[in-house]
């Protein structure tokens, strides 16, 4: 009861002190205005997953002057803007996971690039290709990230059907070539260096360390199997014909179970 009594003293003394002092309401509500709008509007942001693309290019298409909460309820918007990104394959935004808690005012964009593999020419002119078969950029030399070696690194791909006239036979086409490049290269055990699109749906590819194209069949609705099948038997091929791959011309394997091997004509006798 004491402690009651001491306490409702003590707190009217406080409530008289306030009301005769005004202006102490006021700054003091004004310093909790100042700190709130500090607390909406102060936020992280970070960054993860970047290889090819710079901090600062995502940052330019980011809405950083938007308010904590503006970020917390238009999650969607803000990963449409930084999906337009050509480079963007997926992006995800969540909060700042430092601790138990979530971190208030923080906020992770974690960002899927698209890998650069292939390069070619597309209704005239020269394409950056991702790994997933998507136009990435025009190859015109200013393709952040694209270093000399980075460029000569990708897979050339030849015949590549127009876009504007074809295009789902050219997405057709980029669909086989990213199938093709990540089976043949498990089951040939051979860098793939090019692929040439020909007719009934064939493909010609050009390996490192064999001096001769390399023909696939392959029937789109199941070429992952078709081609996997192919590759296998190219690898037991040229252990059958290791001593004689300078001699090949070509190798055909778009039949079901036969092989056609093209030698070399022989040089002319001398007289």
């Amino acid at each position: 009861m004491r402690v009651l009594f001491t306490s409702l003293i003590a707190s009217s003394v406080v409530l008289i002190h306030v009301l005769d002092n005004p202006g102490r309401i006021s700054n003091g509500l004004e310093t909790a205005k100042q700190q709130a709008i500090t607390l909406l509007n102060k936020k992280e942001v970070r960054i993860e997953g970047l290889h090819t693309l710079s901090r600062a290019e995502i940052e330019r298409i980011l809405p950083l002057n938007r308010s904590v909460g503006w970020w917390m309820f238009n999650e969607t918007s803000i990963k449409a803007r930084v999906a337009e990104n050509p480079w963007v394959k997926g992006v995800e935004l969540n909060s700042c996971d430092d601790g138990v808690m979530p971190a208030f005012g923080c906020f992770m964009l974690t960002i899927e690039e698209r890998k650069p593999r292939f390069i070619a020419l597309v209704d005239d002119e020269r394409w950056i290709i991702g790994s997933d078969g998507s136009l990435v950029i025009p190859a015109n030399g200013n393709a952040p990230g694209m270093t000399d070696e980075t460029l000569r690194a990708l897979v050339p791909l030849y015949g590549l059907a127009s876009r504007v006239a074809s295009p789902e036979r050219s997405q057709a086409q980029l669909d086989l070539a990213q199938r093709a490049i990540t089976v043949l290269e498990r089951s040939v055990e051979l860098p793939v260096e090019s692929i040439s699109f020909e007719g009934k749906g064939d493909i010609s590819v050009n390996f490192d360390k064999l001096q001769f194209p390399v023909v696939f069949g392959s029937s789109m609705s199941d070429s992952s199997a078709v081609i996997e099948d192919q590759g296998r038997r190219l690898k037991a091929l040229l252990a059958q014909l290791k001593d004689r791959l300078p001699e090949i011309a070509k190798v055909d394997l778009a039949f079901s179970k036969v092989g056609i091997v093209k030698f070399k004509a022989p040089p002319p006798e001398e007289k």
